[in-house]
């Protein structure tokens, strides 16, 4: 894959997701070499595309595109959730110029905010970067330097009373609060089931502290998990103003 500052840097490759297209479409792999090195204008052998979708081998960049132009499909539908701004910007199919123009900045703001993966633009230029990138929400609040906070508010959340957590949440994932409010729940029962068990005998107890920590320990990373196959079911990204 490319550096990570390339200009237009895509995510991980997905090698299930292509492997599923293809089949979709119908296409053996041998089929899929020969377009994909028409594409680049240098031989493809069928047992690299193998290696590709088995995940054995990766693709680079200019191999992604082609893959894609083979499949019928767009790059993104080839690649992982991104997590940079400049992976934002190239699965959404934008140039640099492009993007700065949708947000109202310069290409040099936008180029320092893609170089830095760090975002500090008004609450007007968030809106457009929102609508125009679509970041995830791991992507954006990394972006905006507010994953501890984030961490330290879930927390105090599933520890506590987490009702009260849920605007404070929402000002920090620009998803919608009733969707927070689900998931959020769904945490805080999670973590006093654990919790809970502590109580019990003693192996059993060391073990059910043992988890409740490490639940705590990766408690945003749970949080994602969750949102994804909320959102997943729902079919909608469920994103609202932050």
């Amino acid at each position: 894959m490319p550096p990570a500052d390339d200009p237009y840097a895509l995510p991980p490759f997905a090698p299930a997701r292509a492997a599923a297209v293809r089949d979709q479409l119908g296409l053996t792999t041998g089929q899929v070499a020969w377009a994909v090195a028409a594409y680049c204008g240098s031989p493809v052998h069928p047992e690299l595309v193998r290696a590709w979708e088995t995940g054995t081998a990766t693709p680079e960049n200019i191999h992604v595109k082609a893959l894609a132009a083979a499949l019928w499909c767009s790059p993104a539908d080839l690649v992982g959730e991104a997590t940079t701004l400049a992976q934002c910007r190239t699965v959404a199919g934008l140039t640099l110029n492009e993007t700065a123009a949708a947000l109202g900045i310069t290409r040099d703001q936008w180029e320092k905010a893609e170089r830095r993966n760090r975002w500090q633009g008004t609450p007007a230029q968030t809106q457009a970067l929102l609508r125009t990138l679509c970041p995830p929400p791991p992507c954006f609040v990394a972006a905006c330097g507010r994953s501890e906070q984030l961490r330290v508010l879930l927390r105090e959340a599933v520890t506590t009373w987490w009702p009260t957590y849920v605007g404070p949440l929402a000002r920090i994932v620009p998803l919608d609060p009733a969707v927070l409010r689900h998931v959020l729940e769904r945490l805080h029962l999670t973590y006093q089931r654990w919790e809970g068990a502590t109580g019990g005998r003693a192996q059993q107890a060391v073990q059910a502290e043992a988890r409740a920590a490490d639940f705590l320990e990766h408690i945003d990373q749970h949080l994602w998990q969750h949102l994804r196959e909320v959102l997943h079911f729902a079919g909608h990204p469920g994103r609202s103003t932050p």
